[in-house]
């Protein structure tokens, strides 16, 4: 057994840019759909529209019309959510390797 502690490997880049595409997914998602009912107005229905369109964030759309804030997509959900899946396995093949 050995008994020195295994460095931390460091997080991987794709990891990083994951949850910084993910931050900018959630900072767009919320300056869009603020402009229906407030900022936190019918945020339990608002939220399922971070990450696709259900019939409720088609309906929100339809009823903002033009805002300043362009149109939410998920875009950058999935695309972090990729570079998080990619991180993912980044870690786990430097875990395999020590």
């Amino acid at each position: 057994m050995d008994p020195s502690p295994k460095p931390k490997l460091p997080t991987p880049t794709a990891t990083k840019v994951g949850f910084v595409l993910w931050g900018i997914s959630i900072i767009w998602w919320f300056a869009y759909y603020s402009n229906y009912h407030g900022a936190f107005g019918l945020l339990d229905l608002k939220l399922m529209c971070i990450n696709g369109a259900t019939d409720e964030c088609v309906f929100f759309q339809q009823r903002m019309g033009r805002t300043i804030v362009p149109t939410y997509y998920p875009i950058f959900w999935y695309a972090g959510l990729i570079a998080l899946a990619i991180g993912a396995y980044q870690s786990w093949m430097a875990r395999r390797a020590q």
